[in-house]
């Protein structure tokens, strides 16, 4: 039966001083165990107390800095026309010159745009656009089908045109869209729309003959 805990040192006790906190406060109330530090020794004392709970605020401090660096050059990248998060479908996280980015990926970049072009005519109920992509192979990471909160989320990201948006800002990427403004805008309103009457989308229109 445990009668202690051991932590190498304060900090890998928690990064959060809050819940430092709550951990001392649990322990202190069951007198039945222990709190021991192999390198570091804090009296049961009002000093000894102030210094756990210095190393706690330090171990805080030292982990919002990382977290606002990462921010930070994750924001770098992003005005840069790096998408540096984890791809949506129909991309692949890669690197060109050494840096994170994504590109298509050759199955199911395809299968994306399809998808869109397939919504933008207006022809078949989303759901059944979704089923219908998903017998075609149209699938999550995991090789699990794209549910339908998802699938509503994807035609609504502007990725997929090339656009980054993260952190209240928008950036063009530099990675090659899997489709152009105007089929994303159609599908929007196909979105937007649906239920309702709305003129099929013509990729030929005599009305724009140098389209």
């Amino acid at each position: 039966e445990a009668n202690g805990i051991l932590s190498w040192l304060p900090d890998r006790l928690s990064r959060n001083s809050i819940d430092s906190g709550q951990i001392i406060y649990m322990l202190d109330e069951n007198i039945l165990l222990d709190l021991k530090f192999p390198h570091f020794w804090f009296e049961n004392t009002p000093q000894g107390k102030f210094m756990e709970n210095m190393f706690a605020n330090v171990a805080q401090f030292d982990n919002d800095v990382r977290a606002e660096r990462c921010a930070g050059g994750m924001k770098d990248a992003m005005r840069e026309g790096r998408y540096v998060w984890m791809a949506p479908i129909g991309y692949d996280n890669i690197r060109v010159g050494g840096k994170a980015t994504i590109g298509q990926n050759p199955t199911m970049g395809p299968l994306i745009k399809q998808t869109f072009e397939t919504i933008a005519k207006n022809t078949h109920a989303i759901e059944d656009v979704r089923k219908l992509m998903t017998t075609i192979g149209l699938r999550l990471r995991n090789g699990k089908p794209v549910s339908k909160q998802y699938f509503y989320s994807m035609l609504k990201n502007r990725v997929y045109m090339g656009m980054i948006e993260k952190f209240g800002e928008s950036h063009k990427g530099l990675f090659e869209p899997i489709i152009d403004e105007d089929l994303f805008n159609q599908v929007q309103k196909v979105l937007r729309y649906r239920g309702k009457k709305m003129s099929q989308y013509k990729l030929d229109s005599e009305d724009f003959p140098l389209r």
